[in-house]
């Protein structure tokens, strides 16, 4: 026994022997150099923390900018949502912005909200193999000792950016940390070590690191799993191009942050201004949208496109949120903003002396059609249209507009017949693809009218110029137009389509049944009501099909279990007809 304690004793004595050689080897530690008090200034502990607010990671960052620009390891931010740096004196600051990422290298550039901090100096010229380089995290007492350790490799990233190989691992705890030359000039960030070496990632990389328009796919990965507030792209143009990208997928509070942070860095531009009215009138704070709306106005060089764009946000707002009024906001203020609008067009066509219409007169008028539209005024719209297609930016989206004005009117199918015949007549012969939805619209017109076999044909010229790619929705919808025009076998082929394109859609084989029947096909009506039932046995009217059809067939057992089947399930013609027959 005691042999065994002796041996054990020995065994972890050299165990304590081999890892004091391994940290030895791992970090040098040297005297630190006369500049490292001055530099330490510039270094900080960064606390990250959860929703809760719970403490998610700690460790080093370093200021690399006058405003509060700084460096740190990716990982401390990952999932946070709140971060504080802590200087060396003690003082707490919020970290306010995060400028940019990359989840490849490991490293986040972001603001904190100081002033007064001490700022690391970049290398002028990026270090070279065997050179001495120095490290330290953060402490909130002068450092007399650093690691110490040379580069005994470098190699780029991106073909620009150098990327150091150290002689040695600097411990894990040193990760994100600054390091040095022997002038005290900043040269790299220290990344995580691998073995027996360790790496920095050079530090001109932080140019990299900054919100695009279009970013990466390591900064977009980045990003995405850092829930701090975002910055904005550097250049203004840039900046209004991510906020387009932005609008269609953040939601309204990101969104406005955004917004509010371009107004802040661009107060005189216009488009600022208009892009915050959107949110804000979603979230019904009409008073800040109005608010931004005037300052649009105000700001806007383009009179014309503003009073029209300022006509159409207040036209949405009309139409998508009418439940919730706001006094400032109807559709004859709409209309005032659109007839400036106009009014100055005019005003710029007669002083150009170049004509008097222009495009943009046009898309003014056709704003004004839609706001008239969602007033219901359709008699003004239709004046609109009427006018238009006397001249010369008569189009066939006119008339088919004006089809639907007399459609919201009231006017009879014929008037709208006619305004799509004339848009159709536009088009060269033979018609091109972009006919078809007018082709279609008239068909359903003529379907409407009673013209079935007219209707029919439209459906016909439609698929044509649709190349024949159309779904199973088109042949049913044919089917039942065809049957109207009592054009049968046309129909069986089209609900033939239409379950060979939807096998599983129990709507089409409850039709085709229905339609075998009327046509005394009677065998294969109760094949195919069985399959209708085999995909959905609670259609009621399934069960009644298939119970007379087997009345054709004189199974009157048979018969009455599925009639009953269909009266138990709600059908209201079962008992009628087990009434009339089967008594």
């Amino acid at each position: 026994m005691k042999r065994i304690l002796q041996n054990i004793t020995l065994t972890l004595i050299a165990l304590f022997s081999i890892c004091l050689n391994q940290t030895e080897a791992q970090v040098k530690e040297a005297a630190a150099p006369k500049w490292a008090a001055k530099m330490q200034k510039a270094v900080f502990s960064l606390l990250t923390y959860d929703k809760e607010g719970n403490l998610l990671h700690s460790g080093t960052g370093f200021y690399i900018g006058n405003e509060g620009e700084a460096i740190a390891d990716y990982s401390l931010f990952h999932e946070a949502y709140k971060a504080t740096a802590i200087d060396m004196g003690g003082t707490k600051s919020d970290v306010t912005l995060i400028l940019g990422a990359d989840e490849t290298y490991g490293v986040v550039r972001f603001k904190v909200n100081t002033k007064k901090h001490a700022v690391l100096t970049p290398a002028s010229a990026p270090a070279s193999i065997g050179s001495t380089v120095w490290t330290f995290n953060y402490s909130n007492r002068k450092i007399a000792t650093c690691p110490t350790t040379t580069i005994s490799d470098t190699s780029s990233v991106s073909g620009k950016y150098p990327y150091y190989t150290l002689s040695e691992e600097i411990g894990d705890n040193y990760i994100g940390s600054p390091l040095f030359n022997a002038s005290g000039e900043l040269v790299g960030i220290v990344q995580h070590p691998s073995a027996g070496k360790g790496y920095a990632l050079g530090i001109t990389f932080t140019e990299e690191l900054k919100i695009q328009a279009i970013t990466s796919k390591s900064a977009s990965l980045a990003l995405s799993h850092i829930h701090l507030r975002k910055g904005l792209p550097e250049s203004m143009e840039e900046a209004l191009v991510y906020l387009y990208f932005k609008s269609r997928s953040a939601g309204n509070e990101e969104y406005i942050d955004l917004l509010n942070q371009f107004i802040a860095t661009y107060p005189e531009n216009a488009e600022g201004y208009f892009r915050r009215s959107t949110p804000l009138t979603d979230m019904q704070r009409f008073e800040e949208a109005e608010s931004d709306l005037q300052n649009y106005l105000r700001l806007a060089e383009d009179k014309v496109q503003a009073n029209a764009n300022v006509a159409q946000a207040i036209q949405q707002k009309l139409v998508y949120q009418p439940e919730v009024t706001y006094d400032k906001w109807n559709f004859d203020v709409a209309l005032s903003y659109i007839d400036k609008a106009i009014e100055l067009e005019k005003e710029r066509i007669a002083a150009s002396g170049n004509g008097t219409s222009s495009a943009v007169l046009l898309d003014c008028q056709l704003r004004k059609t839609q706001i008239l539209m969602s007033k219901k005024d359709y008699d003004s719209a239709i004046a609109i249209y009427d006018e238009l297609n006397r001249g010369e930016h008569r189009a066939p989206a006119i008339f088919y507009a004006s089809a639907l004005a007399h459609a919201g009117k009231g006017d009879s199918v014929g008037i709208q017949i006619a305004m799509l015949d004339s848009a159709i007549a536009l088009f060269p012969d033979p018609l091109p693809a972009e006919a078809s939805n007018y082709v279609l619209y008239r068909g359903k017109l003529y379907e409407e009218a009673g013209k079935y076999r007219d209707a029919v044909v439209d459906y016909d010229k439609f698929c044509y110029l649709s190349n024949n790619k159309v779904n199973a929705a088109f042949y049913y919808d044919r089917s039942k137009v065809e049957i109207k025009a009592r054009m049968y076998q046309q129909a069986l082929d089209d609900l033939n389509s239409a379950i060979a394109a939807a096998p599983r859609e129990p709507l089409y084989l409850i039709e085709k049944s229905a339609l075998l029947l009327r046509v005394n096909q009677i065998d294969e009506c109760i094949e195919v009501t069985k399959a209708c039932i085999a995909l959905n046995s609670q259609m009621p009217d399934a069960y009644r099909i298939l119970g007379y059809a087997y009345l054709q067939k004189g199974d009157k057992t048979a018969a009455k279990e599925n009639l009953e089947h269909a009266k138990d399930l709600g059908d209201e013609n079962a008992q009628e007809i087990m009434d009339k027959y089967l008594k």
